[in-house]
C-alpha cells in the first residue's frame, strides 16, 4: 500500500491502521477497482479511503460472483469490509460530511471516521454529531467516529483472526408462486454454485438487524412500545414481537461469507469506549459475524411485489440480484432499478434472465 511515511501532523499513523487490521485478519487494501465493490460503482467515479479491511475471494468464490453479475473473476479478487477515512487535521464539519459520504459510497460493511482530540478539543463529538445528521437525512449509514488515540492500545491487543461460525441456516420451502419450475431449478443451480464456492447458503436469509434492532429499541424504554392495533377503535397495544415493530424483509437466497471473529470484538470495544453508539443505534457489534455477498430474488411479477424484493435485496446484501424467467420479465426489473435508483440507490442491484 501507498500510505504516508510519516504520521499526519494530529492523529493516528495510518500504519497503525493496516497493523490493526492485519491483526483482525483483514488484508489491507486503498482502492475498490479489483473488488466486489467496484460492481456497486460501475461507471462511476470510484472513491478511495486512506485504508480498507477486505478480505481475499477464492478463486471459485470470484468465479462464482462472477458468473451471476456477468463481471470477470480477476475484477473480484477482494472484498472490502470496512472503509477508515483519517483526518489528522481540523476538517470542517462539511469535510467530515464528505468523509462519510465517500464511505458511503464506497459501499462497505462499516466505516470508520478517526479523528484526533490533540488537534481540536470537541471533534469527536464533532464527528458524531455530523455521521448522526447524514443518518436522519440519507438513512442508516454504518459509519462510526473513532477518536485517534484509541487505537494504539487497540492495535497492541491480541484479535482473533479466526473466522465466526455461521450455525448452518434451515432451508424452509418457498411460499406460492415461487414453488414454479423455473423458480425450483433456478434456486437448485444458485444453492449449488454457491456450496461449490465455499459460501454458506441461507435460503431464506433473514438480517439480523430487525430483531436486533427491536430490542435494542425495547431496552432503552421504561414502558414498552406501543401502536395502534385498531385504528377504526382507536385501540392500541402493546408490541411483543420484531413482526410488530418492523416488517420481516427475507431475501429469497443468499450466499454469505464469514468474517474474522476479531471485527465483533473490536466493534464491541468500540462500543464500550462510547455506549452511546448503542444507544443511539449506530453501532450493534453483534450483527458483524457474517456478510451477504450475494442476495437473490426471483420473482415471475414486474410489480410491486417484486420491487419490494429489489429493496430487500440492496439493503442487506453487497450485490443482489433479481432474477426473472424471461428476457421481458428482467427488463422490467431493470426499468424498476431506473426508476428508484435517483433517490434510493440501490446501485448494488441488477436483473437477470432465467437461464
Amino acid at each position: 500500500m501507498n500510505l504516508p511515511r510519516r504520521a499526519p501532523l494530529h492523529g493516528p499513523d495510518p500504519r497503525t491502521v493496516v497493523s490493526l487490521g492485519c491483526c483482525l485478519g483483514f488484508e489491507p487494501t486503498r482502492e475498490v477497482g479489483g473488488s466486489v465493490l467496484s460492481l456497486r460503482l460501475e461507471n462511476a467515479y470510484l472513491p478511495r479511503a486512506d485504508v480498507l479491511w477486505s478480505r481475499r475471494l477464492t478463486q471459485s468464490q470470484a468465479e462464482a460472483v462472477a458468473a451471476v453479475t456477468n463481471a470477470t473473476a480477476s475484477r473480484l479478487r477482494e472484498l472490502p469490509v470496512v472503509g477508515v477515512e483519517i483526518e489528522g487535521t481540523t476538517p470542517s464539519t462539511k469535510a467530515m460530511a464528505a468523509d462519510v459520504a465517500n464511505i458511503a459510497a464506497l459501499g462497505t460493511l462499516v466505516g470508520l471516521l478517526v479523528v484526533s482530540e490533540a488537534g481540536e478539543r470537541g471533534i469527536y463529538r464533532r464527528a458524531a454529531r455530523t455521521i448522526r445528521t447524514l443518518r436522519r437525512s440519507f438513512g442508516d449509514l454504518t459509519v462510526l467516529p473513532v477518536e485517534a488515540s484509541w487505537l494504539d492500545d487497540l492495535a497492541s491487543r491480541t484479535w482473533s483472526s479466526q473466522l465466526a461460525p455461521i450455525p448452518s441456516p434451515a432451508l424452509r420451502t418457498p411460499a406460492g408462486g415461487e414453488t414454479l419450475e423455473w423458480s425450483s431449478s433456478t434456486r437448485s443451480y444458485l444453492r449449488e454454485l454457491g456450496k461449490r464456492a465455499g459460501f454458506i447458503v441461507a435460503e431464506p436469509y433473514v438480517p439480523d438487524i430487525l430483531a436486533i434492532a427491536f430490542e435494542s429499541e425495547q431496552g432503552r424504554r421504561a414502558s414498552p412500545l406501543v401502536h395502534l392495533y385498531d385504528p377504526l377503535a382507536r385501540k392500541s397495544a402493546h408490541m411483543s414481537r420484531t413482526g410488530d415493530y418492523l416488517t420481516a424483509s427475507q431475501v429469497d437466497l443468499a450466499w454469505l461469507l464469514p468474517l474474522p471473529s476479531g471485527l465483533h470484538d473490536f466493534l464491541a470495544e468500540l462500543a464500550n469506549l462510547d455506549p452511546h453508539l448503542r444507544e443511539h443505534g449506530m453501532l450493534y457489534p453483534e450483527l458483524y459475524r457474517h456478510i451477504a455477498v450475494v442476495g437473490f430474488e426471483l420473482d415471475s411479477s414486474d410489480g410491486k411485489h417484486a420491487a419490494g424484493g429489489l429493496l430487500n435485496l440492496s439493503a442487506y446484501c453487497v450485490m443482489g440480484i433479481g432474477v426473472s424467467p424471461t428476457t421481458a420479465g428482467a427488463g422490467a426489473l431493470e426499468a424498476i432499478l431506473a426508476r428508484y435508483r435517483p433517490t434510493l440507490g440501490l446501485r448494488n442491484v441488477r436483473a437477470l434472465a432465467h437461464a
